[in-house]
């Protein structure tokens, strides 16, 4: 069985201690226990800006033709500002590259795997907002429109189960940092759920699980937005409740072959 996973950067695990605790690996080797066959798990980063992020996701369906697509979206790219960003558009591609390896090595020497950032980290960033500035990467209008347009294409094809996962909330420190951002957020995941239901797709509903988890083990990586290993634990969970429902194609007669199920 093939899982396809139109992800980011946190559905790589980059930012874990250990890479193998991000949820598509969990999901991977849990799944394949339920199904009784290993799952082959591709992961695909999408960033939902652009011309080539639909082509991307079309692609990677071509090539790889799978039984199961986790679909994981979210509004970041237009709810929260970077100074990156605002280094790349005021002075261009070349400085914005050697701001980043500054960043880079600065967020490895001072970030947490989980909790809050570190004292020098969180005064390094705030410090570089306040003097550089900070700009979202997109807008609401180019991230729907991609998003929207890569779920028309998971529903036009059969014999694949599409699983979408919505993004939890923020922490509270990009929130305050990004006015209105988990508000927005909340919005948006609405509107697109609403629409993956409209396609029949499962729904893994993680925010219950975020909010009873709250305080307890770190969610988050200090960054505020990239899970830590409790909050991908919290993913996998709530992908395999959707798997796993009495409206999954995988609980219904015949499923025994993942291939010949429609599921939208």
């Amino acid at each position: 069985m093939r899982m396809l996973v139109i992800g980011s950067s946190d559905t790589s695990g980059t930012s874990l201690a250990d890479p193998s605790e991000a949820w598509p690996r969990l999901v991977g080797t849990e799944l394949g226990e339920v199904v009784g066959e290993t799952v082959d798990v591709i992961n695909v980063p999408v960033v939902p800006v652009g011309p080539k992020a639909v082509p991307r996701v079309e692609d990677a369906l071509q090539k790889h033709e799978p039984d199961l697509v986790v679909f994981a979206f979210g509004p970041y790219h237009y709810i929260v500002a970077t100074v990156g960003q605002r280094v790349r558009r005021r002075y261009g591609e070349r400085v914005y590259r050697a701001f980043r390896k500054i960043e880079t090595r600065f967020e490895g020497a001072t970030a947490k795997v989980d909790g809050a950032p570190a004292r020098l980290n969180h005064m390094g960033r705030w410090l570089a907002r306040r003097i550089i500035g900070a700009e979202p990467l997109s807008t609401k209008e180019e991230v729907t429109g991609i998003q929207l347009e890569i779920m028309r294409g998971l529903a036009r094809r059969e014999g694949l189960i599409v699983v979408i996962l919505h993004a939890p909330d923020l922490g509270e420190r990009i929130d305050r940092e990004n006015k209105g951002a988990n508000k927005r957020l909340r919005e948006h995941r609405e509107y697109m759920t609403g629409v993956g239901r409209s396609h029949h797709f499962l729904i893994a509903d993680c925010v219950p699980g975020f909010e009873a988890a709250r305080n307890q083990a770190p969610l988050r990586h200090s960054d505020g937005v990239h899970k830590g290993a409790a909050g991908h634990r919290i993913q996998a969970d709530a992908i395999m409740a959707a798997l796993q429902s009495p409206a999954s194609p995988l609980r219904q007669p015949g499923a025994a072959a993942p291939g010949a199920i429609v599921s939208g």
